[in-house]
């Protein structure tokens, strides 16, 4: 008999762990959240590969790397909504770098660095990443296909306690901020991202200055400029002067892009945690999947697949 499952939480987290778990059919999965895409944060990211706040948490190598690979492999499909796409990080000269230990998360031979002759005069060096860049409104439809095909069932319902939930023999957690409450964990907090998205050019490569701070990712659908870092808010909405401040930033770099339309822009809440949580919760029959913070897509697979470890030990 099936080992009947509930996955709360419809964002990438709970979506990659869905994805792990249907590919065996031992398994009978339920994906409850208040709400799917697109109204949840997950399609609000500029969802490119890259090891954002993590880089001191060593389990994060494994999980980036294996979802690095899975991106890659999905990027093979027309209809994933996954290209490979160049990603050029820069260090200004007033600048000091931090030791580059987010390099550790990168897999072998997709890094290199920008030749000096080919460096703006206020650049002192950049690396030049070939990295997955995962379309958001693209790829939550698609994998949504996928489980249809899977028999993966969704239920729109908000989980206010684990005890509503009776009825699985395995519940996973991939609640995101939502964990704050359910979990009474308030070591989660919100990170507010704010973006302009632009008219867009997918020429253009993804641009990263951490330091400005300023990001550039050119999807199909619109350019995502950011962004900003604003811990612990909790309102999810867009600031005049933080969108001047991110669109001046922009220009300043590549002031060809005055001549894109301004299309919108939109704020993001990030589910960041000192220490991603991804574990059994001793006596129960509860796992744990949430706290990523900026780096939700970049370690989705790898954490799920964790995950799908620990549902075996649990079996």
């Amino acid at each position: 008999m099936n080992k009947k499952i509930a996955i709360i939480g419809a964002g990438i987290s709970g979506l990659s762990t869905a994805y792990i778990l249907s590919e065996k059919e031992q398994y009978d999965i339920t994906i409850l959240a208040k709400e799917f895409s697109p109204n949840i944060t997950s399609n609000r990211a500029a969802a490119f590969w890259y090891p954002y706040q993590i880089r001191f948490d060593k389990r994060g190598i494994a999980w980036s790397k294996k979802s690095y690979d899975f991106f890659t492999r999905l990027a093979a499909d027309a209809l994933s909504g996954i290209s490979m796409k160049h990603l050029i990080k820069v260090i200004r000269k007033d600048v000091v770098e931090e030791e580059p230990i987010w390099l550790e998360f990168v897999p072998k031979g997709v890094c290199t660095m920008v030749p000096d002759e080919q460096l703006a005069s206020n650049v002192k060096k950049a690396y030049d990443v070939l990295v997955p860049l995962v379309e958001t409104q693209i790829f939550l439809p698609y994998l949504q296909h996928i489980f249809s095909t899977r028999n993966v069932v969704f239920r729109q319902q908000e989980v206010r306690g684990f005890d509503e939930l009776t009825s699985f023999d395995i519940i996973i957690n991939c609640t995101g901020l939502g964990a704050r409450n359910l979990c009474h964990d308030e070591n989660i907090i919100p990170i507010r991202g704010q973006i302009v998205l632009l008219e867009t050019d997918t020429s253009m490569p993804i641009y990263i200055d951490n330091e400005t701070p300023l990001y550039i990712v050119p999807r199909k659908d619109a350019m995502i400029v950011g962004g900003t870092y604003e811990r612990g808010i909790y309102n999810a909405i867009t600031e005049p002067e933080a969108l001047e401040r991110i669109l001046s930033n922009a220009y300043n770099i590549f002031p060809q892009l005055k001549k894109h339309k301004i299309l919108g822009n939109w704020a993001g809440l990030r589910p960041y945690r000192p220490q991603v949580r991804v574990e059994h919760e001793a006596g129960t029959n509860i796992i744990h999947n949430y706290g990523h913070g900026g780096s939700g897509f970049t370690l989705s697979f790898g954490c799920a697949s964790d995950v799908a470890n620990l549902v075996e030990q649990i079996n």
